[in-house]
């Protein structure tokens, strides 16, 4: 099964992926890496699944349509674990567009 994980490059969705990929699923990661907690702990969970033959990563945030909509035609996925999300609820008050967006 090809399964495309959004937020791969998250706590949970990083698991996820291992998992998929533990049953010998193909994996599609994509994430936006933003910026708004330490980056270098997405990057850091990426490098477990990097290594992994049919893990296959893109930098794509989801509110890009454009770029979700070319990567559902290139790779086809079958399905679809939409992990992705702007955490943090103090962040809400003050950048609600950021969660509309990703959430």
């Amino acid at each position: 099964m090809r399964t495309l994980v959004t937020g791969a490059a998250g706590f949970i969705g990083m698991h996820c992926a291992l998992r998929l990929l533990d049953r010998g699923d193909e994996v599609i990661g994509i994430d936006n890496l933003n910026d708004y907690y330490d980056v270098s702990l997405k990057q850091a969970r990426l490098a477990k699944l990097s290594p992994k033959e049919n893990f296959n990563f893109h930098k794509i945030d989801i509110s890009d349509r454009n770029a979700m909509a070319d990567l559902f035609a290139s790779e086809q996925p079958d399905c679809v674990i939409h992990l992705a999300a702007q955490a943090g609820v103090r962040y809400s008050l003050t950048n609600p567009h950021a969660y509309i967006d990703a959430n």
